[in-house]
């Protein structure tokens, strides 16, 4: 047993077998640090003959403390007495001030800095080695390829087993829920459209109005009657005009919080698809370890091989879906397809406490929908109180009684669909609130479990995947917690205003 537990402690640490089952798609490079396998959102590039590769990710797995000046566009990294900068664009880095050519501009890919491969060996001093053939970087600042003390690693502080992603930190740019907003009616066929109705209408109403010298209380002059129906009708379309206006807005907003949540949601599965990788890398390390021990058969370490197979592919869609909501939301606000940004947003929880009865009862007195259709009711009745039976050809009196009952089946119908909407919107938060709860409650047992986990490897009671595995549930619960509380935040928009919801589908598609 005992020499059980030095091949694996030893094995964590060392490149193994491993690492040629769990390379990434054909053509992707593949970086091994210290016998580690790497997952980045952006992988390394091949670009004019020279291998660039993430640098923060990179640096920070070989001890470096790396800093970013999004204004200056300059990255600070450092480790003992050596200060290295560089800036965006440029083939100059310095080392302690003294200038290093670097083979190719330093340059930014979904967020994060490349570097050219050799700058690691100049600046940092580490070993580093291409594999043209396998397309794999071996990186190792290692003093030694010996295997590690087993009475001197369980002293050491954790480092190893915590759960940390390498994600988009470099930002050209930022964007707050309120910004895209603005960039999204700013970029609105659909609100100029709108706009240029108000003022069309406006124009017919005001010229249609020049001949209107008093409110018909009954039907009398034909020719004044149909007057003011005509007037009416323009002074209806003026206004509708205008709350149609308002509503497309309305939708831009609802659809532009469920598209930047969605993103929030979206990053988050990509970290948790990173973390299950090398949760499935520590596993079949350690079935390889078992079976050349004899501890176990060749079926362990199979089902390892694939359970890693099934999260690259799980990190590869959600990736493609990170990709996606990205481009869902540029397309709306008017950036270009490939444009990243941070979100400066991010919902916080908090108990949703609104009455639904009063929601009821504000959303029928406030809906634009609801007035659009009472004023048709309105429209309808007029004609009705100015029908003349004298004029031959007139379409008959039951039939404009039957256009007003129309009308109001019409608007009962929209109060109802939005009351349903109303009470259905309420439930779905209410449920996700009782989600939230239960996850909230795990995060207490899942915290005190890590937190033991960590206590029993440092005296040795405990091994890195036990520790790995523990944090894993956290930060697992934790995300989870945060997709819901975003998913409330989009449907609390849609409590208030649920009429938004239901155009948000028109207003997306300009």
């Amino acid at each position: 047993m005992k020499r059980f537990a030095v091949a694996v402690l030893s094995t964590m640490v060392l490149t193994s077998t491993f690492a040629n089952l769990a390379g990434a798609q054909s053509g992707d490079i593949k970086v091994i640090i210290n016998g580690v396998t790497q997952q980045y959102t952006q992988p390394p590039v091949v670009s004019q003959n020279t291998t660039l590769v993430p640098l923060r990710g990179v640096f920070e797995s070989l001890g470096a403390k790396v800093e970013w000046d999004s204004k200056a566009k300059k990255v600070t990294a450092s480790k003992n007495d050596d200060t290295l900068t560089l800036n965006i664009g440029s083939k100059l880095a310095y080392k302690n001030s003294k200038p290093v050519q670097l083979d190719a501009a330093t340059q930014i890919q979904k967020g994060q800095v490349l570097v050219p491969l050799r700058f690691v060996s100049k600046s940092l001093g580490a070993k580093v080695n291409w594999n043209q053939t396998s397309r794999t970087v071996t990186i190792s600042n290692q003093a030694n390829d010996s295997t590690p003390d087993i009475n001197s690693l369980s002293s050491k502080p954790l480092a190893t087993p915590v759960t940390k992603v390498t994600y988009d930190t470099y930002y050209n740019d930022s964007l707050t829920y309120e910004d895209a907003v603005k960039l999204a009616i700013a970029d609105s066929t659909s609100v100029k459209t709108g706009e240029v109705s108000i003022d069309q209408t406006g124009k017919i109403m005001k010229e249609t109005g020049k001949n209107i010298d008093f409110v018909p209380a009954e039907a009398g002059d034909e020719a004044q009657d149909k007057a003011f129906k005509g007037y009416a009708q323009t002074n209806l379309n003026y206004e509708a005009a205008k709350k149609n206006l308002e509503m497309t807005k309305e939708g831009i907003e609802y659809n532009v919080k469920d598209l930047y949540n969605k993103l929030l949601q979206k990053q988050n599965a990509v970290k948790l698809a990173v973390l299950n990788i090398e949760d499935a890398e520590r596993k079949l390390k350690v079935a390889q370890i078992k079976r050349d021990n004899q501890m176990s058969s060749d079926y362990e370490v199979t089902q390892a091989t694939n359970q890693l197979t099934q999260n690259q592919a799980a990190l590869d869609k959600a990736k493609k879906d990170l990709d996606s909501a990205y481009v869902s939301l540029n397309q709306l606000i008017g950036y270009k397809p490939e444009q990243r940004y941070e979100l400066k947003d991010k919902p916080v929880y908090s108990e949703f406490k609104d009455n639904v009865e009063t929601k009821v009862s504000q959303v029928l007195t406030s809906s634009t929908a609801i007035w659009l259709s009472e004023q048709k009711v309105d429209l309808a009745e007029l004609s009705l109180k100015l029908y003349n039976f004298s004029t031959p050809g007139n379409t008959p009196y039951e039939a404009e009684q039957l256009n007003v009952e129309k009308a109001q089946y019409a608007t009962e119908g929209t109060k109802r669909q939005l009351e349903e909407a109303v009470r259905t919107i309420y439930n779905n938060i209410k449920a996700l609130e009782s989600q939230y709860s239960q996850i909230q409650a795990g995060l207490v047992s899942a915290r005190s479990a890590a937190d033991m986990a960590k206590k029993q490897f440092d005296v040795g009671l405990a091994t890195e995947l036990q520790v790995y595995e523990a944090n894993l549930k956290v930060t697992t619960a934790e995300q989870q917690a945060e997709d819901i509380v975003s998913s409330i935040d989009t449907l609390k928009l849609a409590f208030n205003k649920p009429w938004a919801m239901q155009g948000s589908a028109g207003a997306s598609a300009q």
